[in-house]
């Protein structure tokens, strides 16, 4: 955990033991990305993978430029509407960024 400045919310503490020791449910990345899936439809989710949750932010890799522009100037508030209608996540906003190729492995185990 970083040092702490100052009173921080349990939930954010907790949250990042939760990371830092693994003890997150298994099943939780395959429940969102999942829930991505559904959101993004087949299209848009065969190029894209969901990476972290980090501060109720939903980070997504894009295989392309062209896709990470279009996703943010045009799809943006729906996929994060149709997400924040699923039950159990709390998203509050979307990050894309580029990833070259996302179906070769970088050897990160995940």
């Amino acid at each position: 955990m970083r040092a702490a400045r100052g009173p921080q919310r349990l939930s954010d503490t907790l949250s990042e033991l939760v990371a830092l020791k693994g003890l997150a449910k298994s099943g939780a990345a395959e429940q969102l990305s999942q829930a991505w899936q559904k959101a993004a439809g087949e299209r848009i989710a065969s190029e894209t993978r969901v990476v972290a949750v980090k501060n109720r932010s939903l980070e997504i890799e894009v295989a392309s430029a062209a896709l990470m522009y279009e996703l943010d100037s045009f799809h943006k508030p729906g996929l994060l509407e149709t997400l924040q209608q699923q039950p159990g996540l709390e998203i509050n906003r979307l990050k894309f960024r580029l990833k070259g190729s996302l179906g070769q492995s970088d050897g990160s185990g995940g």
